[in-house]
């Protein structure tokens, strides 16, 4: 298969998302698509997927021009894309999601699961794949979800795959388990289209790589032909950020303190986990996907309540406060989840940056909102945090993942509460962003506020971390100090438990 665009244009009222930009894509290859957060990526291959109507400009299939009235049309002729944030259903099992919208019918009408079954076993099977088609969906770790909406793929015949932000929130292993599949995928002449902002990968995946830059494509080469550091270059448009300096200082007074807390979760116990966190620190939280994290973040803001065990934030108990209580109460909460925890995507840019913020002086008149004051601050956020939207006004669902991300660390930080709670910060934001980001926290830990972080990116606890926590198996297994913090000391403890304290003292 042969995949070719030719001077693509979209746009969105008086924005051009994509300006006359030229792709191919081929079989046997993966091809990674980089960029900043808004530069077009997506938009791109949206408009080769039938998602949005290009304004102008031409796709040919194996040198056949094709028009799309819809994604049916381009996954009739071979190409399947799989989306930033899974298009699944939670309560239904992997094999009804599968076939959903194109189930297989017997003679009498109904759904023949037996047949389609067989069909994706033996897909599973040529591919390496370990899937459970019977489990629900809901139950199911991001690394699975991601192989799921794979297979609904497949089941399609798909000659091409569009994978957006594929290993986004993935842990090193679920990508790795991801990369075989895809390299079985590329031998047996598939067509892989990688939109990524993540380097390393493209270096050790990609056969070619396209930059895009505010809409426009700025380069595209073979892998072996570039270098990371050249494609960096390529995406911010100059030279790369400087190192994040961060100012030695001693901890001060506890802020967050956590003891014995236990959390219940889908028949299993979480904790007891105890541990303190001090003003004027970040500390990490490491662990492999599915480890106890989500629950310790959701009973810490009130999401989940806690089985056993006790909160306090300065000093003042937090048990049986709700999500709204505990934010009074001087605690900021940055989600994994941003499309459906940490926005209201049909709502203003303007009304989601002022949440937490509407019962202060100047943004309410009595019952009523003041609407100036709401977009004077969202400017503020836009312009500080670049983000890449068409105003105060515009909806929050019209922004790209990365730039979502962006709106909620500038309006939770910008709350400059004693405690930040903070999950994958840079999920899907670019390169430029994620050193903006990780300086922001650096900043708010250097003025003396304590900070919170779990994420997946082993190199990010690392790199910001003054103590990291892992947990496995749903406790902590060890504590690692920032002096003698690397990959093997922290990756050890992510998979047993570390030696107890009679063993220590043995």
């Amino acid at each position: 298969m042969r995949v070719e665009l030719s001077d693509i244009t979209v746009r969105f009222g008086d924005l051009t998302a994509v300006d006359r930009v030229s792709l191919d894509f081929r079989s046997g290859e993966v091809h990674a698509l980089v960029g900043e957060n808004g530069a077009g990526k997506t938009t791109v291959m949206n408009a080769l997927f039938g998602l949005v109507r290009s304004a102008s400009g031409s796709i040919a299939v194996d040198g056949e021009t094709c028009r799309w009235a819809s994604p049916q049309d381009a996954i009739a002729r071979g190409l399947g894309m799989v989306h930033q944030h899974f298009m699944l259903q939670d309560s239904m099992t992997v094999l009804e999601n599968i076939v959903l919208c194109n189930e297989p019918t017997g003679r009498f009408g109904f759904v023949d699961f037996r047949a389609a079954r067989a069909h994706m076993a033996e897909v599973a099977t040529a591919y390496g794949i370990e899937v459970d088609l019977d489990a629900t969906v809901g139950a199911l770790s991001l690394g699975q979800r991601q192989v799921v909406e794979i297979l609904k793929v497949l089941y399609r015949h798909a000659d091409m795959l569009i994978l957006d932000e594929p290993t986004a929130v993935l842990t090193p292993q679920e990508k790795d388990r991801l990369f075989g599949v895809l390299r079985n995928f590329r031998r047996d002449g598939k067509a892989i289209v990688l939109i990524t902002h993540k380097l390393d990968e493209v270096m050790e995946l990609a056969d070619r790589v396209s930059v895009m830059r505010g809409g426009r494509l700025i380069s595209s080469a073979p892998v072996a032909e570039t270098t990371k550091t050249a494609i960096a270059r390529d995406i911010v448009g100059g030279e790369l950020p400087a190192e994040i300096a961060r100012a030695e200082r001693a901890p001060g007074a506890v802020v967050l303190s956590v003891d014995g807390l236990t959390v219940r979760s889908r028949g299993r116990t979480v904790g007891p986990i105890s541990f303190d966190v001090r003003a004027g620190e970040i500390v990490g939280v490491a662990g492999v996907s599915g480890n106890g994290q989500a629950e310790l973040v959701q009973a810490l803001t009130g999401l989940r309540r806690a089985h056993g065990g006790s909160v306090r934030l300065a000093g003042r108990p937090l048990d049986g406060l709700d999500v709204g209580a505990r934010r009074a109460r001087g605690m900021s909460y940055i989600p994994e989840d941003r499309q459906r925890v940490g926005l209201a995507l049909e709502a203003r840019v303007s009304e989601n940056a002022a949440i937490g913020r509407m019962d202060q002086p100047g943004f309410r008149r009595g019952p009523f909102r003041i609407r100036s004051a709401m977009n004077r601050f969202a400017a503020e956020l836009i312009a500080r945090y670049r983000i890449k939207v068409a105003g105060p006004e515009a909806r929050a669902a019209t922004m790209s993942g990365g730039n979502k991300q962006k709106l909620v660390v500038g309006r939770e930080l910008s709350r400059d509460t004693p405690l930040v709670v903070v999950e994958n910060p840079t999920w899907g934001v670019d390169i430029g962003a994620i050193e903006f980001i990780h300086s922001e926290l650096v900043r708010m830990r250097d003025a003396g506020h304590a900070i919170l972080m779990v994420s997946t990116e082993l190199d990010e606890v690392l790199a910001l971390s003054d103590r990291i926590l892992v947990l496995y198996e749903g406790r902590i297994s060890g504590e690692v100090a920032r002096a003698e913090a690397d990959r093997t000391a922290v990756g050890q403890l992510m998979v047993s438990h570390g030696p107890s304290a009679a063993e220590i003292a043995a």
